[in-house]
């Protein structure tokens, strides 16, 4: 099946438009979360996180009024499905003591001050700061270790650096773009983030592999082209197998975001911000990383001859 019939893109041609547009993201987005901070789910902080179900339509104003007195600074918003009349609250906690009874407080506090509106149902989840501390550096820890054995793995099966190099940046670029998205659009940092992540590396990788392969067939044929001219003609040539699997994943990943529901909603943006950018890099970072490579080393060893 082919949704192209042999196009002949020049991909290489505009790799430096598409590499600037790359930094300028990843600058932004660090920008972005210097300036308002890393939102971190209740995962990775202390505090506790309420889903609290009304009898009725909740009224935000009024439950962040009654809240406020024993919660300072909570967090409060609409969950889920508005016609479900669910709110979530999240609350810091700076101690242990302090974490364990802020489900209480909030709960009496919604019971006194806005009991026009019976809760039907509640639940609660509690992290302490030293287990939120602890899955942080664990979820930085599966990242780096990630890509460093993709690096190594691809290294070795390619016989040279620069393709498990190029594939690894690649996979770096695609989660520190998504990052920059998550910023901006104000999401979470969550374990089904982090999920999505390490999801997103091991789909990156694949796509990126297959024209790597390609490129491998095309060189052991002796062609004379240059190394521009092979990736070019790989990414060409599996242009229509990028375009199906990756667009029938895309599709399913937006149903996921669409309809998928609050608990799902990080995950699945995560992951269609991600199929976007994963097969954007594959094509205008991992590739022109083997070329700029291989033209430095030719260029060392022309230096060295003369």
């Amino acid at each position: 099946m082919e949704i192209l019939k042999n196009p002949s893109f020049d991909f290489i041609g505009k790799t430096r438009w598409f590499v600037g547009l790359s930094v300028a993201l990843i600058l932004a987005g660090a920008a972005s979360m210097w300036m308002q901070g890393v939102r971190y789910g209740v995962e990775f902080s202390s505090g506790t996180q309420l889903i609290v179900k009304f009898d009725q339509t909740p009224q935000i104003d009024q439950i962040r009024d009654a809240v406020e007195p024993v919660a300072p600074g909570a967090v409060i918003q609409t969950y889920d499905d508005p016609a479900r009349n669910q709110v979530l609250v999240r609350v810091a906690g700076e101690n242990q003591g302090e974490v364990d009874t802020a489900a209480s407080r909030v709960l009496d506090a919604l019971g006194k001050s806005y009991s026009g509106n019976r809760i039907v149902e509640h639940s609660s989840e509690v992290v302490g700061a030293v287990v939120g501390g602890e899955l942080r550096r664990k979820a930085v820890l599966l990242t780096v270790l990630g890509l460093l054995f993709q690096l190594i793995y691809i290294g070795f099966r390619f016989n040279g650096a620069v393709w498990g190099t190029a594939a690894t940046v690649a996979c770096l670029h695609d989660v520190l773009v998504t990052l920059a998205f998550l910023s901006f659009f104000k999401f979470e940092i969550t374990l089904n983030v982090i999920a999505a992540l390490l999801t997103l590396v091991g789909y990156s990788v694949n796509d990126t592999i297959v024209i790597f392969d390609r490129a491998r067939e095309i060189l052991r044929q002796k062609r004379k082209d240059s190394l521009a001219k092979i990736l070019n003609d790989s990414l060409n040539q599996t242009l229509s197998r990028t375009l199906i699997s990756n667009g029938t994943t895309f599709l399913s990943v937006l149903g996921l975001f669409l309809f998928g529901g609050e608990v799902l909603k990080g995950f699945a943006f995560c992951m269609v911000v991600g199929i976007i950018v994963g097969t954007y890099s594959t094509i205008y970072i991992a590739s022109p990383i083997v070329i700029w490579w291989n033209q430095s080393r030719a260029g060392s060893a022309a230096a060295k001859a003369a």
